[in-house]
């Protein structure tokens, strides 16, 4: 009887493993699925996103024939006739200076108060309140402060000044660095502060030494996001500057003109108003998505 009954046993043991590899297999081809999905949705997203600033980057290197052929041209003579024409002989490179001294000094202005003020309010039992100011005055329109900053620099004769625009994009740069930067520190443990009183270090031997170290990537995604907002900020620049220290998102449409637009010229500009935070952006990548990865993990 034990001989009759082995192979049946081992058919039934064979079957058994067989059913217990099909859903292995089947998640396999599940998740090989959705890999192959999400590449495509990550492919077309890629697209669609990327090529309105690949067509600028192009258009910037045509002539006028080329941008006005009645066919979509690829392929052409490029010229960089676009951006000396704008950048030399129309001045749009002192619209890039101007850009470029706002959106460095609001951004260190912003950094070097935000930053300490977030690791207090970090550090306090009752920081939320002084929060929740904060959160009240960013969540205030543009427009709500554009109108009382232009009197107050009217009146103190800052109009058309540096000092009127930095400070106007403070108005929202420096909430932002709070914010972003407490949640870093919230994630810091006291102990370290603790340990490093008891060695002898006083509060800011502390905070550069112990607790700014290891927030390298916060400060890193807090900056870029800060000179992001300052470079492309347009309604404070268009009611603050005048000829001395308009920005480049400002001047951009003065080349649009009764007469006709030049597209050369826009796509010129545009492009190097794009360029330079895409080239730091992609320096610190890394930092940004460690950064923006731990201010999700300290806000939870």
């Amino acid at each position: 009887m034990s001989t009759s009954t082995a192979p049946t046993t081992r058919v039934l043991l064979t079957g058994n493993r067989s059913r217990r590899g099909l859903p292995h297999a089947t998640n396999r081809a599940r998740r090989r699925i959705v890999a192959i999905i999400g590449a495509v949705v990550a492919a077309v997203l890629i697209v669609v996103y990327l090529s309105p600033i690949v067509w600028l980057f192009l258009t910037s290197f045509k002539s006028r024939v080329d941008i006005f052929s009645s066919t979509p041209t690829i392929m052409f003579n490029p010229t960089i006739a676009n951006y000396i024409e704008a950048f030399v002989e129309k001045g749009f490179g002192e619209n890039l200076v101007n850009s470029a001294i706002v959106g460095l000094l609001s951004t260190a202005i912003a950094m070097v108060v935000g930053v300490p003020a977030a690791y207090s309010l970090s550090r306090v039992a009752k920081g939320e309140t002084f929060m929740m100011a904060l959160l009240a005055a960013r969540l205030l329109p543009a427009m709500v402060l554009a109108v009382p900053l232009f009197v107050l620099a009217s009146t103190l004769g800052l109009r058309d000044t540096y000092v009127a625009l930095i400070a106007a994009h403070l108005t929202f740069a420096l909430p932002f660095t709070v914010w972003m930067m407490r949640g870093f520190f919230i994630a810091v443990p006291t102990s370290l502060d603790e340990a490093a009183r008891l060695d002898g270090c006083g509060e800011w031997k502390t905070f550069f030494a112990v607790v700014l170290p290891i927030v390298k990537p916060g400060l890193a995604a807090t900056s870029i996001f800060c000179l992001i907002n300052s470079w492309n900020e347009f309604l404070f620049a268009l009611v603050l500057t005048g000829r001395h220290t308009q920005t480049l998102p400002v001047a951009i449409p003065s080349l649009i003109t009764p007469i006709g637009t030049s597209w050369g010229q826009v796509a010129a500009v545009g492009t190097v108003t794009i360029l330079p935070v895409l080239i730091i952006a992609f320096v610190v990548q890394k930092h940004i998505v460690a950064g923006m990865t731990g201010g999700a993990i300290s806000a939870e």
